[in-house]
C-alpha cells in the first residue's frame, strides 16, 4: 500500500508543480482586467468620466479623445451586474467623477448575466484580477484558475512565447485591437457576420429583464446620490444588423430605456441607425472599427458637452 501510494505521489506531483508553474506563467501575459484594475487603483481619484459596459463602448469609445481624465472600464461581454460591481468598488476614491456612459444595446436588458452565457470564462478575470466579489471562492476551478480554461491558456501561453506585450487596450483603457486592417471583409461582404450576431444576440427568454432593470436602477440610484451624471447610449451598428434585428425586443429595448431615462431624468443618445457612418466605420456588422470609434467619440464628445466644458486631447 505505501509503495502505491509512494508511486501514486511521484506520478502526481510533477503534474501539480507544472500546473503551477503555467498558472503563474499565464497570470504573466498582459490582459485589459489587470491593466484597468491597476490604473484605476492609482487613478480612480482624478477620473472625470468613467465608460463602462460591453464590447460596444469597449471598442467604441476612445477615451484617450476626451481628455487624460477620462478612462474606459468597458470589456467585452461585461453584464450590468459587473458594471455595478466596478462602479461601486472605487466609491469611496472618487473626488472629481462627473460623468458615467453606458451602452444600452439590443441585447443588454435581456442578458442572463456573463456568468450564465457562452463567455463564462471570463468571469474569473473579474475573480483573478480585478478583486470582484460577485463569483464565490468555493469554485476553485471555475473561478480562481487561469488553466481551468485550457484553450483560453494555451493562447496566452502562446502570445506569450510570441512576445506580444500589448494587452488589448490603449493607455485610457480603449480595445484598440479592431483595426479596418484586421476587418474580415467576406463575412462583412456576405452577410454572414451578421446574421449569426443578430441571432446571438436575440434573446429567447425575458427572464432576467426585470432584474437587469433593477441593477440599472442601483447605478443610477449611486451616480444620483454622488451628483454624478449618468449617460445612455446606444452605439451605431450597421444596417445588415439593425434592419434584421427582432422588432418586439427592439421594442421593449426602447420601452424600458425611456423608462429608465424618465424615472431618473437621465440622458440618453440613441446612435443605433445613424447615417453618419459608413462601412469603413465598421470592424463588424455592430462594432466600430479603429477609425469609425474616433469618429464617434468626437460625436459623442460634441453630443454630451457644451462648447466650453469639451475636452481636448
Amino acid at each position: 500500500m505505501r509503495k502505491f501510494l509512494k508511486t501514486c505521489v511521484l506520478f502526481v506531483l510533477p503534474i501539480i508543480v507544472a500546473a503551477i508553474l503555467i498558472e503563474i506563467i499565464v497570470r504573466r501575459v498582459p490582459n485589459p482586467y489587470k491593466y484597468k484594475y491597476e490604473w484605476m487603483m492609482c487613478q480612480s481619484d482624478s477620473v472625470e468620466t468613467l465608460v463602462l459596459g460591453s464590447s460596444h463602448t469597449f471598442y467604441g469609445v476612445r477615451t484617450g479623445l476626451m481628455g487624460n481624465k477620462a478612462f474606459n472600464l468597458a470589456n467585452v461581454s461585461q453584464s450590468i451586474n459587473i458594471d455595478l460591481s466596478l462602479l461601486q468598488y472605487w466609491a469611496d476614491r472618487y473626488k472629481n467623477l462627473k460623468t458615467v456612459i453606458i451602452p444600452i444595446s439590443y441585447s443588454t436588458w435581456f442578458s442572463h448575466g456573463l456568468e450564465n452565457g457562452p463567455e463564462s470564462y471570463r468571469c474569473r478575470y473579474y475573480k483573478i484580477y480585478m478583486d470582484c466579489d460577485l463569483y464565490s471562492d468555493c469554485c476553485l476551478l471555475k473561478y480562481n484558475l487561469e488553466i481551468s480554461d485550457v484553450r483560453t491558456a494555451l493562447g496566452k501561453l502562446d502570445k506569450l512565447f510570441k512576445k506580444q506585450t500589448d494587452c488589448g487596450c490603449d493607455e485610457y483603457g480603449w480595445g484598440n485591437t479592431y483595426t479596418l486592417r484586421e476587418k474580415n471583409l467576406v463575412k462583412w461582404n456576405d452577410g454572414t457576420e451578421a446574421a449569426a450576431a443578430v441571432k446571438r444576440h436575440t434573446s429567447k427568454c425575458w427572464d432576467y429583464v426585470e432584474n437587469n432593470y433593477a441593477l440599472m436602477g442601483r447605478i443610477a440610484d449611486f451616480c444620483r446620490s454622488r451628483e454624478i451624471r449618468l449617460v445612455l447610449i446606444t452605439t451605431p451598428c450597421w444596417s445588415s444588423y439593425y434592419e434584421n434585428l427582432d422588432p418586439d425586443q427592439v421594442a421593449k429595448m426602447y420601452e424600458l430605456t425611456h423608462r429608465l431615462q424618465a424615472e431618473y431624468g437621465l440622458d440618453y443618445f440613441d446612435y443605433l441607425a445613424d447615417s453618419r457612418f459608413v462601412d469603413d466605420d465598421f470592424f463588424d456588422s455592430n462594432h466600430l472599427s479603429d477609425i469609425g470609434a474616433e469618429k464617434f467619440t468626437k460625436i459623442l464628445c460634441a453630443d454630451l458637452f457644451v462648447p466650453e466644458d469639451n475636452p481636448t486631447p
